[in-house]
């Protein structure tokens, strides 16, 4: 092994995420795995890591991505169930491996940049986005002054402003493998500068197509399985406090602040029911940012009128204070009362949940071994949950239109992270609202 070999096998393995049914909480892992950077784009990648069952509509998603990282470059699986092994083989030669096998992760990588391991070929054949060659008058593709595909590349095309200025629109398609949105969301913007001007929701890939794999595990199944069996209220009220914190590292990570991220999601993976002052004392530091506090004020405000009838976090961020632990007897004296803010944007969702962690394990750590018993509606972290109703995110990603068209770009990702939607839940309930 050469020089530049041996120092490439010392380095972080630079990884680019996709995330398969059922593979969210694996993919987590890789954020804080020792000696393993996930990159935020695939040509700073050297290993593809396929966590969960692909569906048929990530598929071609996922070859784009393969074929766009660099050489040498390997693809690992870590499938968390059954299914899915007829759509990874269109990769090729796939190593396939346990969920959050780190030791199998870099022997793959060191293999890979010491010459011991080829590097994947191509999945997809070499043509061109869109047919150009020949067409139009100069032979270029393109059509009049910005028609056409010139060089198969699409022109903006023009449309109304929100001042109704004719500008300049490009249309594109971010998503479903879009590392700054959750997994499986798909838009379709029309971009004026870095204004998005029109948005639409595109299809949900986690929804299955015929010969799919099932869908899960699911972050919420806890949650779930408490509608149909008993189950500890610290149990509940840890994987809260959990879920919360990882969010806000996600949240974290997209504002830049890395270090401060990844030290969240450490506590967060090690988290117990005793921790409440240690999750307090980050809480507070965090709250007094005041980066992230000028970055999220203002920011996709969700109004009462939005939320009316809802609840779950993102209503009571926006002054409800529906929660379905109220009058649960499993709750009684424990001096539990729902958290509220008033102002509806994304700074105000972001303490939201950082105060229902707090609170979850302040809550768990008093109700001890008490256990609640099987009941119909449960308050997940994301707004109720129960058999046969649609997901708390459902109605969230029907908003996402009207609150993103007119914003700028980080705007508009703050405001979709700060909904934590879950495209695999919501695909989830429908698909059980479906069947017979």
């Amino acid at each position: 092994m050469g020089l530049i070999a041996r120092l490439a096998a010392g380095a972080d393995a630079p990884v680019f995420v996709v995330v398969g049914a059922g593979g969210r909480d694996a993919a987590r892992s890789l954020v804080v795995m020792e000696g393993v950077r996930v990159v935020d784009h695939p040509r700073a990648a050297a290993l593809l890591v396929i966590v969960g069952r692909p569906t048929t509509a990530l598929l071609r998603p996922m070859l784009l991505v393969h074929d766009q990282l660099p050489t040498p470059r390997a693809t690992l699986w870590w499938p968390t169930g059954p299914g899915g092994e007829d759509l990874v083989a269109a990769l090729g030669d796939v190593v396939v491996g346990r969920p959050c096998d780190r030791a199998g992760l870099l022997a793959v990588f060191t293999e890979l940049v010491s010459g011991a391991r080829s590097s994947d070929p191509p999945a997809l054949a070499d043509i061109e986005p869109a047919e150009w060659r020949g067409v139009g008058p100069y032979g270029q593709g393109g059509t009049g002054m910005t028609g056409g595909h010139p060089y198969g590349l699409p022109l903006a095309g023009r449309a109304p402003d929100p001042d109704g200025l004719e500008l300049d629109q490009l249309p594109l398609q971010i998503g479903p493998l879009f590392p700054l949105l959750p997994p499986g969301l798909v838009l379709h913007l029309g971009v004026q500068g870095d204004v998005l001007n029109t948005v639409t929701v595109g299809e949900n890939p986690y929804t299955p197509s015929p010969g799919d794999p099932g869908l899960g595990p699911l972050e919420v199944d806890v949650f779930h399985e408490a509608a149909r069996a008993p189950v500890t209220v610290a149990t509940l009220e840890l994987a809260r406090a959990r879920h919360h914190l990882r969010w806000a590292a996600g949240a974290l990570r997209l504002h830049g602040l890395h270090a401060k991220s990844r030290q969240l999601a450490l506590l967060a993976e090690s988290l117990t029911v005793d921790q409440q002052a240690a999750v307090a004392r980050v809480v507070g530091r965090l709250v007094r940012q005041w980066g992230l506090r000028a970055a999220m004020s203002g920011v996709g405000v969700v109004s009462p009128a939005d939320v009316a009838g809802q609840a779950g976090p993102v209503a009571r961020a926006s002054g409800s204070v529906t929660d379905a632990r109220i009058g649960d007897p499993a709750y009684d004296g424990l001096g539990f009362e729902p958290v509220s803010h008033d102002t509806g944007d994304a700074w105000a969702r972001f303490r939201q949940r950082l105060a229902e962690a707090t609170q979850a394990l302040g809550l768990a750590e008093r109700a001890g071994d008490r256990v609640r018993r099987a009941g119909p509606t449960v308050e997940g972290p994301r707004g109720p949950v129960a058999v046969g109703t649609p997901a708390p995110g459902e109605a969230l990603l029907a908003l996402l239109p009207s609150l993103l068209a007119g914003q700028e770009w980080g705007d508009a990702m703050t405001t979709v992270v700060s909904l934590d939607l879950d495209l695999e839940e919501i695909a989830a309930a429908t698909t059980v609202d479906a069947e017979p």
